[in-house]
């Protein structure tokens, strides 16, 4: 990395060789030509991650226009260095004497008990001044919006936001930028862009998730560390078995939009976005130069620019890289199923291995200093560290050659075929941090700010936010889901309270002709809405609603902010709101705060997030809140939700991960979904002594192969108060971390 050239000193403050440009504010539009001329128009933002100090110089240095960052709490990127308020507070004025903006990830999912400090955090952010916070859940910014409205939000790709109507919700709740879902097509993208009514960013380069963003549950299945809480484990990066096949499956490539960015710059976009808070100050020094180019260029010389660009990004130690789903929505080249796409430069594969190192063929240089991956052959765990000694033909060296046998010293054991990846080149976080920049960083003095007077009354009124006094606990009821209309009339034996169906063209109409067989049951429908609506399908899944509000239908159930405008589009004429809406768990709901949210949003009742733990739900069902409460007991729910389609996968084959954890796959029309065969049964929710506001408990066979036998096993074991042998509990006694 080239380091700025030192100017005087001025008030302690080094400045950076790149000439400081004016604040860019947000703005959909940018320079482009057309037949009638050149028209004059900002350019988007290009936003660069900073996961670290050394990112941050990097970033700026570089040519970013704005940098994102995380705090030390409730950050979707948890294990990276992240930063303390007395930094920021010295990073925010920094940045902006270079003319660079500074938004910050507040975008983890919150617990009840978490409240308190994000009300603290959120009142130093207010005197720290950065130019947004990214956020995801629904209570934080009904935190912000009443107590700290003077702070800008954004709305995280966390949210799920696909879609225009979707878009319209979230300006409609204050929130000044979308950050649109990584999952969309180019054509999908410029649909929304033309006609959002906030201004949106899209990412253009990093990593890629397997499910879609926000909709992943996979690694808190599996470990209770979630990914909407920034604990993600990375379960897609895993190798798999299925039948004969072995393969990391599920392994998405990073996404590069360099060779179609000629078609990117005349997309009206407030903001093009990198991804990536854990790469190191190299990476982000690379990516940023090559997409600073790409922005910058006269359109007549893209074509060596793209040339030049993809030349910086070779040096970023990057995955292997694919145009993600810009080009269509089931990419193949999406996946990386033969190799794990592990972050860096594969370097080589252990010939033999023991507990202080091994010798290996080199597939690129090596010098001591680098910082290295190794991938474990045995279960795919993966563990990071700083080359300290390297030896070839049993002498030390610094250095060593493409093609070189070498040993290397690891910090584990290693053995034959684990795999080794160079993620950090010898010397470029000294680089980084030797920049004008981290000097005048360090040299700025720390701000001792005393919390505001009105902080310790907002503390306090989050301790009893969204509860009414009085209520007593009544039994709840039991709700059955299932995924097709015919199999209704199989659970009229358990005596169902609600039955949840799907929204589809077929159960629609099935229904129609089912009416009569089902008599009052077909009063006690709920209707689902599906988790994710492109704007293609839009049309066809108003008609179903119109049609169901026809026959009848009143009560729904919506997985996504973008179902209330389709709603309120079929909404039934006449006195009062004539529907009741229910919010189903992905909505995420964790904390009062969000269900306060959703309630002043015109839902009826909330399903509390899946991902759920006793000590979280003992503080919130202790007294009713402002909605009805539905709390999951059983069912298979997606942990992965996909437009990709990973090859020689067929459906509703086994899939076994290397710990033996087994899976199956079902192949939808837009989607992919895979469950895990070992079923959720909460069933300590059952004898839970305070279930204030609780209506009903949820029992999910949408995915079962057998719901009217399954409905019988369960409808049983609920009146005894005991599990079925062989669920899972998630993560209800471990803890979600």
């Amino acid at each position: 990395m080239k380091k700025p050239t030192k100017k005087k000193n001025t008030g302690g403050r080094a400045q950076s060789s790149r000439p400081p440009r004016p604040r860019i504010e947000s703005a959909p539009f940018h320079e482009r030509e057309t037949a009638e001329g050149r028209i004059q128009a900002r350019k988007p933002e290009l936003l660069a991650p900073a996961g670290s100090l050394a990112s941050w110089a990097a970033a700026v240095e570089a040519g970013a226009d704005a940098v994102y960052l995380g705090l030390k709490d409730f950050s979707a990127r948890a294990y990276a260095a992240n930063f303390s308020l007395a930094d920021l507070a010295r990073i925010v004025p920094l940045s902006r004497e270079q003319g660079v903006k500074v938004f910050v990830a507040f975008n983890s999912i919150l617990k009840e008990n978490d409240l308190p400090q994000a009300a603290s955090i959120l009142d130093a952010l207010t005197r720290i001044g950065p130019d947004a916070l990214i956020i995801q859940d629904l209570g934080l910014r009904r935190l912000v919006k009443e107590h700290f409205p003077e702070l800008e939000l954004h709305a995280s790709t966390l949210m799920a936001a696909h879609n225009l109507s979707g878009m319209q919700v979230l300006a409609g709740l204050g929130f000044q930028r979308a950050v649109a879902a990584r999952e969309l097509t180019l054509s999908e993208i410029e649909g929304l862009a033309a006609h959002s009514p906030i201004p949106l960013e899209m990412f253009i380069h990093g990593a890629m998730c397997f499910s879609f963003s926000g909709l992943c549950l996979m690694s808190s299945f599996l470990g209770g560390k979630g990914s909407l809480r920034g604990a993600c484990t990375q379960p897609c990066r895993r190798r798999y078995s299925s039948g004969k096949k072995t393969g990391f499956f599920f392994s998405p490539t990073d996404l590069e939009a360099v060779d179609i960015f000629g078609r990117l710059r005349e997309l009206p976009l407030a903001a093009l976005k990198i991804e990536g808070r854990m790469k190191g100050p190299d990476y982000v020094s690379n990516v940023v130069r090559a997409y600073r180019l790409l922005l910058d260029v006269p359109m007549s010389d893209m074509e060596q620019a793209v040339e030049d660009a993809g030349a910086m990004l070779e040096a970023s130690l990057g995955r292997q890289r694919s145009t993600g789903f810009f080009l269509g929505p089931h990419p193949q080249a999406g996946l990386s199923p033969r190799m794990a796409a592990t972050s860096g430069l594969f370097v080589g594969q252990f010939s033999d291995g023991g507990e202080k190192g091994g010798r290996l063929l080199l597939k690129e240089p090596l010098s001591v200093g680098d910082r290295l991956r190794i991938q474990f052959k045995k279960d795919d765990e993966r563990t990071a560290y700083t080359l300290k000694e390297m030896k070839a033909d049993g002498l030390a060296v610094d250095t060593a050659a493409q093609d070189q046998e070498v040993f290397i010293a690891t910090t584990e054991p290693v053995a034959a075929g684990d795999l080794v990846f160079k993620v950090g080149a010898s010397g470029s976080e000294q680089d980084a941090l030797a920049s004008p920049l981290v000097q005048a960083f360090r040299e700025m003095r720390k701000e001792n700010s005393a919390p505001s007077p009105r902080l310790k009354a907002i503390q306090e009124s989050l301790k009893t936010a969204g509860r009414r006094s009085g209520g007593t606990s009544r039994k709840p009821e039991v709700w059955y889901r299932v995924g097709r209309a015919e199999e209704v009339a199989g659970l009229v034996a358990v005596k169902p309270d609600r039955v949840i169906l799907p929204v589809t063209r077929p159960n629609v109409r099935r229904i129609s002709a089912l009416r009569r067989r089902l008599g009052p049951l077909f009063e006690r429908l709920v209707w689902s809405l599906p988790p994710l609506v492109f704007h293609a399908n839009t049309p066809a899944l108003r008609s179903d609603l119109s049609q169901l509000v026809k026959m009848g239908a009143r009560e729904f159930m919506i997985a996504n902010l973008g179902h209330l405008p389709l709603l309120d589009a079929v909404r039934p004429a006449g006195r009062g709101r004539g529907m009741t809406i229910f919010a189903d768990y992905r909505l995420n709901c964790l904390n009062t705060q969000t269900e306060r949210q959703l309630a002043e949003l015109g839902l009826d009742g909330v399903t509390w997030s899946i991902e759920d733990d006793e000590t979280n739900l003992a503080a919130v069902l202790s007294s009713p809140g402002p909605v009805q409460r539905l709390l999951y007991l059983y069912g298979r729910p997606p942990l992965f939700t996909s437009r990709f389609v990973p090859s020689g996968l067929k459906d509703n084959l086994p899939v076994e991960s290397p710990k033996l954890e087994r899976f199956r796959l079902k192949f939808e029309a837009e989607n992919v979904l895979m469950f895990a065969e070992r079923p959720i049964f909460l069933a300590p929710l059952l004898k839970f002594k305070n279930l204030a506001g609780v209506r009903a408990f949820l029992v999910d066979l949408e995915f079962d192969p057998r719901p009217a036998v399954t409905a019988k096993e369960i409808s049983e074991a609920i009146s005894r108060g005991k599990p079925i042998r062989s669920a899972s509990r998630f993560n209800l006694n471990r803890g979600l971390y």
